[in-house]
């Protein structure tokens, strides 16, 4: 007996398929290409966390994220290719070694860029990286209305919920 096929057309590219074709392909229609679908898996911060694992390109991704909610995504798509070299290389993910951050932190952080909170957590490591991300994280938090002080304490905060 033949099992039914759940095949239901050509597969959608997912966040690895971009990371991959900006590292070996590099074609400059590839972004104007995508269906609305696969639009949705081109998440600016998750590609950069990908290509980051790049030790060669790291400071270059680091910069790239303080404007990283700036740049239309074609655009962005362009300048990404002129930046990273073609290889084919693996990259493997490297997962954080640091442990959740405060909780309400997380929120705000989903909420800005509605992911989840797992992925929040990521964020906010990246961020916490350099100074130009700190700050590009304390705005954040002030712009849910906390004043100065209360975000610093939540960016103060060692007890982790």
């Amino acid at each position: 007996m033949k099992k039914k096929s759940d095949f239901s057309g050509p597969k959608k590219r997912s966040l690895f398929d971009h990371v991959k074709h900006i590292r070996q392909v590099q074609s400059p229609s590839y972004y104007i290409e995508l269906s609305d679908d696969e639009r949705k898996s081109f998440n600016h911060f998750m590609i950069l966390r990908a290509l980051s694992m790049d030790a060669d390109i790291v400071e270059e991704m680091a910069q790239l994220y303080q404007v990283v909610d700036k740049i239309p995504s074609a655009q962005f798509y362009k300048l990404l290719i002129a930046m990273v070299p073609k290889s084919d290389k693996f990259y493997p993910w490297v997962k954080s070694k640091k442990l959740k951050h405060n909780k309400k932190i997380l929120e705000i952080v989903s909420g800005r860029f509605q992911i989840p909170s797992y992925q929040a957590n990521e964020y906010v490591n990246i961020l916490l990286r350099s100074e130009a991300g700190s700050a590009e994280l304390e705005m954040i938090l002030k712009s849910t209305g906390l004043s100065d002080k209360e975000a610093n304490e939540l960016l103060e905060d060692k007890n982790h919920e």
